[in-house]
């Protein structure tokens, strides 16, 4: 979870018509909250499944003793592609870092993500729930060794001893049997007792059975991948990794997996000024605070085979910037302003007379 840190500065009230003056930073500005506008870099999040197959010791009785026929018999493992999520960052433009001289504003209570990107004036910022870094799943088992008795393990070949585990397992689930019709020499005194009994008893036939039709584990891996779109962002069937069925993931300069591509199309969602019009504008007297109007881009992930992901995304290099008027914020109005700190865009206003 994001730390959040809050700038509170109390002003005397000197003027009847108190001014927000936002200019670009500078070493010596004077007295004020600097803060800044961010990019929005978009997060990639790839889930994907080891799948390992284990044989069990006797797996070449387990149709002899236990008629079962679709027994592991050989070692093997392999990775499946689960899927994939779209998520986005605020990273602080250090060309968009301002500082808002106070003069007396109402817009005195200034809150700043912990990279120093403006969160919000007035109120409370939304909170962030950070995911967890990269992590790692696998199955446990229980160990049959804990469920052999004297004579299974004084046997002397691997048939006479798989034949004794076998007879265990049949036991195991007579004792079940047993049980459930209220059969049992010793039964257990209530209901939740009976479940204690039958549970361990399902632990250990399944440890037992594990040795003849063997096991499969299971290993969740999440990769993490950050792309950072331009003013010129349109891509086509750009390569971001590679994935193999053997390795898992793998950079996209490894030819052992198959490539995972990506499509990023600007939606041009917001009218930008073209240089030409950008040069002859007049520039814009920074009375207020400085906020971004993000634009859209379409980002689409899949694999030679699949589609994985698409979705439409508010990408702050994509639009523009603009003013909040100092009118917000003088005597006679006390304005919230809650502001996305992925994009610099606002969430929403909320103007107090």
């Amino acid at each position: 979870m994001k730390r959040v840190l809050f700038l509170l500065i109390t002003m005397a009230t000197m003027s009847c018509y108190a001014q927000t003056e936002v200019s670009a930073f500078s070493t010596g500005a004077g007295e004020g909250v600097t803060y800044y506008l961010p990019d929005t870099k978009i997060e990639i999040t790839l889930n994907a499944t080891c799948i390992k197959h284990i044989p069990g010791e006797f797996s070449r009785y387990a149709e002899r003793y236990l008629r079962i026929k679709d027994a592991i018999t050989k070692a093997d493992s392999y990775w499946e592609l689960d899927g994939a999520t779209i998520t986005r960052s605020g990273v602080p433009n250090p060309d968009k870092m301002f500082t808002i001289k106070l003069n007396n504003s109402t817009a005195s209570n200034i809150a700043l993500d912990e990279q120093g990107v403006i969160a919000a004036i007035n109120t409370t910022p939304q909170k962030h729930t950070e995911e967890a870094a990269e992590t790692s799943v696998s199955n446990s088992h229980p160990d049959a060794g804990m469920y052999m008795t004297e004579e299974m393990l004084q046997a002397t070949s691997t048939a006479k001893m798989a034949e004794l585990t076998a007879r265990e397992i049949y036991a195991i689930r007579e004792s079940k049997l047993a049980i459930t019709r209220g059969q049992a020499e010793n039964m257990p005194n209530d209901g939740q007792a009976m479940q204690l009994v039958l549970n361990e008893l399902n632990k250990q036939e399944r440890a037992l059975m594990e040795m003849f039709i063997g096991r499969t584990d299971t290993l969740k891996q999440v990769f993490r991948i950050g792309i950072m779109p331009t003013e010129k962002c349109d891509t086509t069937k750009a390569v971001l990794l590679r994935f193999s069925r053997k390795l898992g993931f793998v950079d996209k300069d490894n030819l052992a997996g198959e490539p995972v591509y990506y499509d990023l199309r600007d939606l041009k969602s917001v009218k930008r000024p073209t240089a030409e019009e950008a040069a002859k504008a007049k520039p814009i007297k920074k009375e207020g605070v400085c906020y971004n109007i993000p634009g859209k881009a379409e980002l689409v992930l899949y694999t030679r085979t699949r589609k994985l992901a698409k979705e439409d995304i508010p990408v702050a290099q994509l639009g523009t910037t603009e003013i909040l008027s100092k009118s917000h914020f003088n005597k006679s109005n006390t304005t919230k302003v809650l502001f996305d700190t992925t994009t610099g865009g606002i969430i929403s206003i909320e103007k107090k007379q």
